[in-house]
This record gives structure tokens, sequence and C-alpha cells, in this order.
């Protein structure tokens, strides 16, 4: 009755629990609920919690929690309530008391354990498989365009769950026939691509055990009386073709070796002598119980891996029995490569793939990338070291990339990668990589045109009516460094206008940096106008990349005529001194006004006549003084005739009689009275 009352709440549990399309992660995976009486215990893995004491009223019970078989904690709960171990804040365990039945003494308690992702956006092609450390695979089926089909092979049996995008599945691990582990592992479809890929975040318990036993305070003894059955699962891992598991049970030593793989897989059973005891074939999904000694041996399904000749294997002995780790070596093989080892300053940039795999039986642990940063490189993305907690056997790290970005010109070695790690023997390894030499950064120099045309001096502006002339064109690369720093095959394409014909495409070849080109050619003048000449430079970089620049306004040519300004210019011809006279006589009879001329002519003859008698200079000079002698009189005249006329103007009128005479009158000459009249 107790098995088939902990069956329907393991199957009402699970039946309430979604498997598909669950829309957020759950934050715990449970055991179904488990009934404990008083004294009970539940064994989970190396974890015991024991029913120790109840209140008479069951409303509180006292639960020790043991690990490892030493007394760790006692929790004192109440219905509902909950207890974290080893603590609230990190919690590997927490602990429920769901219901108290005082009529049957017993108790109903759940363990939970947080989920915690191990995978984040893992990407699975089509047919991949992901495997979890207990043998779980989970196989991308088919990918679809929002959703994916998913098949979960457990030890026990397959699974197969559609989802879509943002949504998820989880699977249950069955423990017992009456407890199962929900869920066990519980996957999201984060992204589909149709026939392609999906990528998926996986999580699992934070305590994933998968050794569930129950014991009761009344059959301890006969669960004593049945130790030698193998049923304690002892060994559930990996075996490699040619390995031995050594058996330890009550001082006795049992050794077995994994022959071959395949659908069937021979193995062989020895005691501790190396004495063979028995070999067998066991059926890929099937198990065998040896005849010769308490071993059971099981290969579940999709466990035999051909390619590595190795299987996943679960080997069972009596409680008690233990089985010794095999421990195998890693060997981390560490590939570094770029994907260019020529390239351009300022141009793209060096991205460096770090690819990490074990090629090694054993796994990594604590794995530490530490990726090289040359001389004048900047690391542009990426973090240069990396780190993962595990690498399993025969497994890729996810690819490294990082990219640098060059400073300067020349040529630079990129150094080892450097992994540090760990051994399943807890020993620090090292594994480096080999070093790429010879990465060449090139440079394109400054480039620079100048044009020139010839009119008897060299210069970028002239003018010429020639129909011929020489243009001049000097292609110039910058200081720097010639042996990084050039370009190739380079042409120089003159850009002429309708006025100006002649070669076009001038070969200039390789320039180095502070070298310098001259090319020179012949051109005709088609028509008079002001041309301008341009010119476009194409050529190969380093890497046999081609460019063009174009320049323009290099050179002016003016072919326009000048503007002619016509003077009349009347050129004197003159007479032959015979024919002077004559001349001069024609001039002065044309002429109205001749006298003048006569006189200019009369002062030019003067000094060459000889000497005559001066009979006008007296007459002139007598003519001179009485010129003077008269001008004077008669400015004294017509002053006294001014002072005369004033005065009697002064005088007035008096009716009846003469005028009064003013005592300032004075006497009048008659000669001047005479004139006044």
């Amino acid at each position: 009755m107790k098995r088939m009352a902990l069956m329907l709440i393991g199957l009402l549990l699970l039946s309430m629990a979604p498997a598909v399309k669950s829309v957020s992660v759950p934050e715990y995976a449970g055991l179904s609920l488990i009934e404990l009486g008083l004294k009970d215990s539940v064994v989970f893995g190396n974890y015991e919690i024991k029913f120790t004491d109840v209140d008479p009223y069951w409303t509180k019970v006292a639960l020790d929690i043991y690990e490892n078989g030493v007394k760790k904690e006692t929790a004192v709960l109440g219905l509902g309530d909950s207890y974290h171990y080893p603590s609230s804040t990190n919690p590997l365990l927490r602990i429920t008391l769901k219901w108290t039945q005082p009529n049957k003494k017993t108790i109903l308690i759940a363990i939970d354990s947080p989920l915690v992702k191990i995978a984040s956006n893992e990407k699975l092609n089509e047919g991949d498989t992901y495997t979890l450390p207990v043998g779980i695979k989970i196989k991308l089926v088919d990918a679809y365009d929002t959703s994916a089909k998913f098949t979960v092979y457990l030890p026990y049996t397959t699974i197969t769950k559609t989802v879509s995008e943002d949504n998820g599945f989880g699977i249950a691990y069955k423990l017992t026939d009456s407890v199962s582990y929900y869920p066990y592992v519980f996957v999201v479809l984060k992204s589909s691509v149709n026939d392609e890929y999906a990528t998926v975040d996986v999580y699992v318990p934070k305590y994933a055990a998968t050794k569930l036993e129950i014991k009761r305070a009344t059959t301890e003894e006969t669960v004593t009386e049945t130790t030698v059955e193998p049923t304690s699962l002892v060994y559930d891992d990996i075996l490699y073709v040619g390995e031995i598991l050594t058996i330890n049970y009550n001082s006795t030593v049992y050794k077995l070796r994994l022959n071959s793989v395949g659908y069937y897989s021979s193995l062989s059973l020895f005691n501790g002598n190396n004495t063979p005891l028995e070999t067998f074939r066991v059926k890929e999904g099937s198990s065998y119980t040896s005849k010769k000694a308490p071993v059971r041996v099981e290969i579940p399904p999709n466990s035999v891996d051909l390619v590595y000749n190795r299987t996943y294997i679960r080997i069972y002995a009596p409680p008690g029995s233990e089985v010794p780790p095999i421990i195998r070596e890693a060997k981390l093989k560490v590939d570094l490569s770029t994907n260019v080892k020529e390239m351009l300053l300022n141009g793209e940039e060096l991205v460096v793939f770090v690819n990490v795999e074990n090629q090694g039986r054993g796994k990594a642990f604590d794995v530490k990338v530490i990726a090289p940063l040359p001389n004048n490189f900047e690391l542009k993305s990426g973090i240069g070291t990396w780190s993962l907690k595990t690498l399993d056997a025969f497994t890729k790290m996810p690819v490294l990339v990082y990219t640098l970005k060059p400073t300067q010109v020349g040529e630079y070695d990129l150094g080892r990668v450097r992994v540090e790690y760990y051994n399943e023997a807890g020993q620090k390894k090292i594994a480096t990589s080999e070093k790429i030499k010879g990465i060449v950064v090139y440079s394109i120099p400054e480039i620079s045109i100048s044009a020139e045309a010839f009119n008897g001096t060299w210069s970028n502006y002239i003018e010429t009516q020639e129909k011929n002339i020489k243009l001049r064109f000097k292609v110039s690369a910058a200081k720097g460094n010639p042996q990084f720093e050039f370009i190739r095959n380079a042409t120089l394409y003159i850009v002429l206008p309708d006025s100006i014909d002649g070669e076009t495409t001038l070969k200039i070849g390789d320039i180095k940096a502070g070298e310098e080109r001259i090319v020179e050619g012949q051109y005709i003048i088609l028509k008079q106008a002001v041309s301008i000449i341009g010119a476009k430079l194409k050529y190969q970089d380093p890497l046999g990349n081609w460019h063009e620049e174009y320049f323009g306004n290099l050179l002016i040519i003016n072919s326009i005529p000048p503007k002619v300004i016509v003077e009349e210019k009347v050129q004197k011809v003159y007479p032959d001194p015979e024919e002077l006279p004559d001349y001069v006589k024609k001039i002065l009879d044309n002429m109205d006004n001749p006298v003048p001329l006569a006189q200019a002519i009369e002062n030019v003859t003067s000094s060459y006549l000889p000497k005559r008698p001066d009979y006008k200079t007296p007459l002139i000079v007598i003519l001179l003084i009485l010129v003077v002698a008269l001008g004077t009189a008669t400015v004294n005249y017509k002053n006294k005739y001014e002072t005369v006329k004033r005065k009697l103007e002064k005088r007035t009128r008096k009716p009846g009689g003469l005028p009064k005479k003013d005592e300032n009158d004075e006497k009048i000459p008659d000669v001047e009275k005479e004139k006044t009249l």
C-alpha cells in the first residue's frame, strides 16, 4: 500500500509538471514525494535525511542530515516549512515537510535542488548530440523555422520532444520504481534554422545524483541479508577498449576489462590475481549479470562510440563496493591561425583564430587560454584570455576569435598561444601553439602629382601661339619606409580638353616611398582656348588591389592670341635745304595767321645772320619813358577829378536862393569848374 501511494503521488506530480513549451525555467528540480516513518531515512547520493523525532501532535518533525555518513545538521520543520542545506544563500538541497499522517505515523517530504545552466546558446547541427556527464544524450533530430525536434536518450528509455523557440521541455530521471527526479534535464530552444541547426540552453540540478535508497527502520536486517546482490551502481561513465576497472568488495578484488565495442561489446572478468573468470558479451541497450562474481554490466542504448573505441557503461556491485577511478590524461592541441599574413595599414584588421582540442582520453579542468599580442598592434575586440571549466575528451572549445589592428608598417611574428589546465590527477599542465611568422604590414605612401609645360621655361601656366607643346608630369611618393610603403604598376591617364590632342596613357611603373617619376610627351594645340589639364593615376597597392586617384587643375595652357591695338603714326619728311625757302613760303602763304610762325622762323634764323645796327632799342626806351609819364599824369588827374566830384555831390539845393556855401568848401579852380560843368 505504501508503495502504491508513493507511485500515485509521483505520477500526480509528473502529470502536473509541464514537459513541453515551458515558458520559464523551473527554479528547482525535485524528487517525487518520499514517505518516511519514524527512524526511516532516505539516502540521496552522499546525503542521508533521517526522520528522528516528532511532537505529540505531529505538527513539527526533526530531520537529521548526514553527509558521507557524518551528521551535519538537524532541521526542525513545521508543515510547509523548508530547510536549505548547507545554507539559504547557497543551497545544494531544499528539504520541505509536505504532509504529516498521524494515523499512519508517517510524513511526506520533498527534496529539491536548484537548477543551474551548464550550456548557453549551445549550437547543435542536425544530427549532433549533446552528452551529459551521467550518460544522458540530447540529439537534434530536425530543425525547423521556429521549432526543433529532439531525441533524449536515457539509460533506460528514449524520449522524443518537439519544442518551439523560446520554450523548453523537461525530462524526468527515474531513480527507483517509485521515485523520479524532475526535471533532471531542462532544455530551452533559443533559435532554430530550418534544416541546419538549433541553439539551446541546457539546465541540470545543482546536485545531480542518480543514487537513491530508502532505509526502513523495520527492514534494516533484511537489507543486510541481500548485500551480496549487485544492486549498487558503482561505476557510471565511459570505458575505453583495453581499460580495466577494479572492483573492491569485502577485501575481494575483481577486474573488468573491455575487449571490444560494437553492437555486442566483449568484456572479460578477472580476479585479483589476474586469473580469467569469465568472458561475455553485452548487447547495446541491455545488461549481463556475471555467474562468477557479484557484478552486473549494463550498456545503455546509443552508448557505443566506434570512432574512439569506447562505450558508456554502468557497473553494479553489492552495496559497499568501490571502484577506483581511472585517471586518464588529457592531450590538448592548440592551433593558431590568422585570416591574412599580409595586410595594409589603416585597412582591414588582423583576425586571429585559436582552436583548442582535447585529443586525449582524459578531461582537462580549469582550462585557461592566453593569446599573444605582438608589438605595434593594438587589441580591437576580444579579451585576449578565455577560460573553460571542463574540456571533455575528444572535444573542442568553441573557436576563440580576437582582432588586432596594426599601428606601424613592418614584418612581425605572432607569438605562441599558451593554454594552462589541470588533468584528472590535479596536476597543472601547459600546452602551446606554434608561432606565426612573417606577418607583413604594408602601406600606400601619399602620392602627389605636378605638371608643367615648356614655353622657353617650364611652368604650370603658359601662354603660347605654338601648335606643338611639350608637357611634363612628375609623380612623387612621400617619404617613408620604402620596403613596406610603395605602389606598383602605376599608369597616368592624362585628362585633355578638346582643344589639345596627344598621348593620354603614360606608364609610370613602381614607386617606393621617397621616390618620384617624371614622364614627358608632345601635344598638339587644336584650337585657341584656355585649356585646363588634369590626370588620373591608376595603381596597385602592395597587396595587388587596384586604386584610382584623380588630380585636377594640374596645368593651364592659354593659346588665345593677345588683342592688337593699331596706332597711326605720321612719319614726317623734311625738304632738302635748297627746297626749304620755297617750302616755308608756301606754308606761310596758306596760313590764316602766318605771323607767329614767321616770328618763330626769324628767331631761329637770326642767330645765323650777320649783325645789324640796333636803332630800335633807344627808340623803344624813349617810348617807354613817355608812356610811363603819360600814365602817371593820367592817374593824378583822375584822382583829382574824383575828389571834386565827391564834394559837389555833398551840396544840397535850398529853395529860392543859391545853395549855402559849405564851410569846408575850398575854392575850386576855374579850370576844374569848367571841367565839372
